[in-house]
């Protein structure tokens, strides 16, 4: 692993050992380190010969760039700051120990050896996967729940890093319904359904990813089961890189879809346990938001889908594309199109952007009949869910 993939490398450990100092005097060693991560996102786990005073034995270092734009680059570590300082109240995250910027470090407590939401759903337990994803649904409802009201906070925290206005929000770390003029482009290219019946729609939830009022809280934009450890405590949310104080419908939709970013493994949950997932998370969100905000979350999901799903159809061309191996261009394709329909529903269930809805709905019509392989075979669900003779 090179420094260009910003490891943990000797400067950096050093810069760490040396934040830490102060937690133990100069009493601890360093004993044992090992990688969680990978070579592009490095996240390393140290650990000591004695308890550091109210951290424990061991810790958790992410390293990124230092310089230029792009994934990896200053912004992203910025931002995990920010948002851990931000989330601290929630007790769904790790807790900040120390970071600095310069040299590339954001230090924290080490959560422990949880298995991943991902490595549940991927696993043979129905009842343990079921019981994940519906604390996952609690855990983001105290995420958003907890930091309503702390978008001046997070603002600041990030001045305080040196980061520029918009690197707090709103906007999402993606190509999306701002740029709806491109999938307008991209259909008249590929001869699908005109986008341009879908533009004021998409202009309206531009507004409201802008301006969220009383939807704005700290928003992940990349929860994905493999950022989620299932812990006996209730599930603890990791890598806030991405993060921004925006719109809490956004994270929210990826209970729905579900996790409309992720590819991996990617595969869907039961209705049942979508819609546990959904309870627990609006229970949570209930306790810090007033009944008449709460009753406008079907319309504030429905804006946060409908943002999602902007972004993924940026990815038509992608799907066009020749020459893609056989599975990777049926998960791209038949992925869209459940996810067109979980859309759909949203929309008509809180009885808004039906324009947007009615164009998403003749795309996913004009996939099915241009592509088999968007419709056939189905997606299948998580593994966690299907019976042993599925396997």
């Amino acid at each position: 692993m090179t420094d260009r993939q910003y490891s943990l490398a000797a400067h950096r450990r050093d810069t760490v050992l040396a934040l830490l100092r102060p937690l133990h005097g100069g009493a601890a060693s360093l004993v044992a380190e090992a990688s969680l991560g990978h070579d592009w996102a490095p996240v390393t786990r140290l650990t000591f010969d004695r308890d550091l005073p109210g951290v424990g034995r061991t810790v958790v270092v992410k390293t990124r760039r230092v310089d230029g734009a792009g994934h990896g680059g200053p912004a992203h570590l910025r931002r995990e700051e920010a948002a851990l300082r931000t989330a601290a109240p929630t007790g769904v995250t790790a807790r900040l120990i120390a970071s600095d910027q310069a040299a590339g470090v954001v230090v924290t407590t080490d959560l422990g050896d949880w298995p991943t939401l991902e490595s549940v759903l991927l696993g043979a337990d129905a009842g343990a996967a079921a019981r994940a994803v519906v604390e996952f649904g609690v855990a983001v409802g105290r995420l958003h729940a907890g930091t309503r009201g702390a978008g001046e906070g997070y603002r600041q925290a990030l001045a305080g890093l040196g980061a520029p206005d918009a690197d707090a929000g709103p906007a999402l770390p993606w190509p999306g319904v701002d740029r709806w003029r491109d999938v307008e482009v991209v259909c008249a290219e590929l001869g699908l359904p005109d986008a341009r019946a879908a533009a004021g729609d998409a202009a309206f939830v531009q507004d409201r990813i802008a301006d969220a009022g009383p939807f704005a809280a700290l928003t992940h934009t990349d929860l994905n089961p493999g950022n989620a450890l299932v812990t006996p405590h209730g599930v603890r949310i990791v890598d806030f890189e991405g993060a921004i104080f925006g719109h809490l419908g956004f994270d929210t939709s990826f209970l729905h879809f579900p996790f409309p970013t992720y590819s991996a493994h990617w595969a869907t949950l039961p209705d049942s346990v979508v819609a546990e997932a959904d309870r627990a998370y609006r229970r949570e969100l209930a306790a810090a938001v007033p009944g008449d905000i709460l009753g406008g979350l079907d319309q504030a999901l429905a804006v946060g889908a409908a943002a999602a799903l902007a972004v993924r159809v940026q990815r038509l061309p992608l799907l066009a594309a020749a020459g893609q191996p056989a599975q990777a261009r049926w998960r791209r394709r038949v992925q869209l199109v459940q996810q067109i329909q979980v859309f759909t529903r949203l929309a008509e269930r809180a009885a808004t952007l039906p324009a947007m809805a009615d164009w998403f709905a003749r795309l996913a019509d004009a996939m099915s009949a241009r592509w088999r392989d968007a419709t056939a075979p189905p997606p299948a669900t998580f593994p966690a869910f299907r019976s042993a003779r599925d396997r």
